[in-house]
């Protein structure tokens, strides 16, 4: 039997987007925008926001429902990509809900998995690339980094080339630690394709991509994972990579400080590699 004071489900998941929509106000006065509580909907809550570069007023209603929250703009008065720069940062507030576990990654024993993503961030007329890698042993994350890059050959790309160049980043480590066979797990197919000659590489960025890694004499072996499905260690260079993209930064160790609490584990293992 239900108790008595337990809200519906409507109650209940507009409460809850109350609690994400005092996030998001404080997450957005970081970028300058003034943003206010409006009406309780059922399974929502109403935001009204405001910016020095806009002219108007923009409204916006946060949902939550069964199994993720969601952020839907209202009218038809948004400048072009201002909507999706929103909606990034946004769900940079989610992460911690995407998780399904915070156990240790599975691997064989002795081996070496490195996670790597990518991210694209357009704000004010500008844009940025996120990218990370994160290295594993034991189960146990022992390294990483993650930055951000704006270069126009590839900013044509968009979060492609930050996937690119987290492969890229992951064969420098191997170089720097004597690494000749790891693991690379990925959501983004292009990144074993180019690798292997599957597609052809029509571009710059990805030309480059694939001398690189022929010339690296690292043995990989390529994993494809599913992106957005509480995976630990995808979830977790996704959220540093978007991290690096939105605030343009460059964190050579990872620090876990950056991570939401669910994410965060402790290295313990020495950074080698077999």
């Amino acid at each position: 039997m239900i108790p008595h004071d337990t809200p519906p489900p409507a109650q209940h998941a507009s409460e809850k987007a109350r609690r994400l929509a005092d996030a998001f106000v404080g997450l957005l006065a970081q970028f300058g925008y003034t943003a206010t509580l409006g009406a309780v909907v059922n399974y929502g809550q109403k935001v009204s926001l405001s910016h020095p570069s806009l002219s108007h007023t923009l409204c916006a209603v946060i949902y939550v429902g069964k199994e993720k929250a969601s952020f839907v703009k209202e009218g038809k008065n948004w400048p072009d990509g201002l909507y999706d720069s929103l909606l990034h940062k946004f769900r940079t507030l989610l992460e911690p809900e995407l998780m399904v576990s915070t156990a240790p990654i599975a691997q064989s024993a002795g081996s070496t998995v490195a996670y790597v993503d990518g991210s694209y961030c357009e704000e004010d007329r500008s844009a940025h690339i996120g990218w990370a890698f994160e290295i594993w042993r034991d189960g146990e994350s022992i390294d990483g980094q993650a930055g951000s890059i704006s270069h126009p050959d590839a900013l044509s790309l968009r979060n492609v080339a930050g996937e690119c160049h987290a492969v890229e980043q992951v064969l420098e480590w191997c170089r720097a630690n004597d690494c000749t066979e790891i693991e690379i797990r990925f959501d983004y197919i292009g990144l074993a394709n180019w690798a292997n000659g599957t597609w052809r590489t029509n571009a710059v960025q990805t030309q480059r991509y694939r001398e690189r890694v022929e010339s690296s004499g690292v043995r990989i072996t390529w994993t494809k994972v599913q992106a957005h499905t509480g995976e630990y260690g995808n979830t977790r260079v996704d959220y540093f990579a978007r991290h690096a993209a939105t605030h343009h930064a460059f964190f050579p160790e990872l620090p876990v400080s950056i991570l939401p609490a669910h994410f965060r584990r402790s290295r313990t293992a020495p950074v080698s590699c077999r």
